[in-house]
């Protein structure tokens, strides 16, 4: 099972590919989509929308995790633009009929690390343990991105760790 994980954003939307062979994860491909910030929104949505349609073509994964919305009370515009993001990506795997996922972030600390307050660190850190990485993957975006994917590897696999 090949499955593309996706931190989305408006700005810099992480991506990561891991293919899971007899349970066993395998880093395929991550990366970034950053659409020009000087570029409309509708624009940037666009880029979003076919980079991804590019990546899924030439990836070809099976499932695509996406993280659901967050945002602080306090900042209610970050979360309308995510929104829009997310809503473009998710459209690009629906075309395909790919089947999508949505897992919170708690989730996939929990998955991953064991506890659903873990640090970034920590989720870091089982992403490079996991995948047998030397460094953590660049920018945190794409590390974020590779733990949606791990996570949903796993739940299917019936591992929690």
């Amino acid at each position: 099972m090949r499955v593309l994980g996706l931190d989305p954003s408006l700005n810099s939307t992480g991506y990561g590919v891991v293919e899971f062979s007899n349970g066993s994860p395998r880093l395929v491909e991550g990366g970034i989509i950053a659409p020009a910030r000087s570029r409309k929104l509708e624009e940037r949505l666009a880029e979003l929308q076919r980079s991804l349609s590019d990546i899924i073509g030439s990836l070809q994964p099976d499932v695509m995790v996406v993280e659901e919305v967050f945002s602080r009370t306090a900042y209610p515009q970050t979360a309308i633009l995510m929104a829009h993001a997310r809503g473009a990506l998710i459209c690009a795997a629906a075309l395909t009929r790919m089947p999508i996922f949505h897992y919170s972030a708690t989730a996939v600390k929990r998955a991953l690390v064991g506890n659903g307050a873990a640090s970034k660190q920590q989720v870091a850190a089982m992403v490079v343990q996991t995948l047998r990485l030397r460094r953590r993957p660049a920018p945190a975006d794409v590390t974020d991105a590779l733990a949606l994917a791990i996570a949903h590897g796993r739940r299917q696999n019936g591992r929690r760790r």
